[in-house]
């Protein structure tokens, strides 16, 4: 199995922690967003990533993949049994692409990406809407849906998984969750940082992330 995809791309990271969590052995093909070439289009239609590739079989969305790999794998489970928590827990999938991935996703490339990376400026009037209007509504919805110990449906899962990795990109760019006002939020979001389907990759990460960072030395 391949993920197509860069490592720190909060999408690419959903898939890889999925396929950690289940024990399923993959390579990581490197593939940096924008990539246009026929041979990434014709397994990512739009250009995205990840890409997933299954032998012949090829999807992307990290959606789809995470689902492909519950359905052909399930024998460890991330999502529950029942259809009501099903439907939540595709709900919190969805929310945490839709929803909580772009104000995640503005701070990271304008804190971290465009400065060190890119080589352009920061749009620090985005980042102050970010954090100050954008997320704070989205915080307070979460810090009454995740329980107080565990995660959404006990073990980890599809859903926990597509809420906690936008943070961590936020969190690259400087953003820590404020435990004082979302304290059983910021409790999950180490809950889940912590977790081996997630530190793994955190390792792997990081080094990518360091060698960001010298580029600006």
């Amino acid at each position: 199995m391949k993920v197509h995809g860069l490592i720190m791309s909060p999408n690419v990271r959903k898939v890889i922690v999925a396929l950690n969590a289940k024990g399923i052995a993959f390579t990581n093909v490197t593939v940096v967003p924008g990539t246009d070439t026929p041979e990434f289009l014709e397994i990512s239609p739009r250009g995205l990533i990840p890409a997933f590739e299954d032998g012949d079989f090829a999807v992307s969305d990290s959606a789809v993949i995470m689902e492909y790999l519950e359905e052909k794998f399930p024998e460890t489970k991330l999502m529950p049994a029942n259809p009501r928590d099903r439907a939540r827990s595709r709900w919190f999938t969805e929310y945490g692409g839709s929803v909580v991935f772009p104000p995640c996703g503005t701070i990271f490339m304008q804190m971290m990406a465009n400065p060190y990376y890119y080589k352009r400026s920061t749009d620090h009037a985005a980042v102050d809407e970010a954090i100050s209007e954008t997320l704070p509504p989205i915080l307070a919805y979460l810090e009454k849906q995740v329980p107080e110990a565990g995660f959404l449906f006990g073990e980890l899962g599809i859903a926990d998984i597509s809420l906690l990795s936008p943070f961590i990109n936020a969190e690259y760019g400087g953003y820590e969750i404020d435990a004082a006002k979302w304290p059983k939020l910021a409790a999950y979001y180490r809950r889940g940082k912590a977790h081996p389907a997630f530190a793994a990759p955190l390792v792997e990460e990081d080094k990518m992330r360091q060698a960001v960072l010298a580029q600006a030395v």
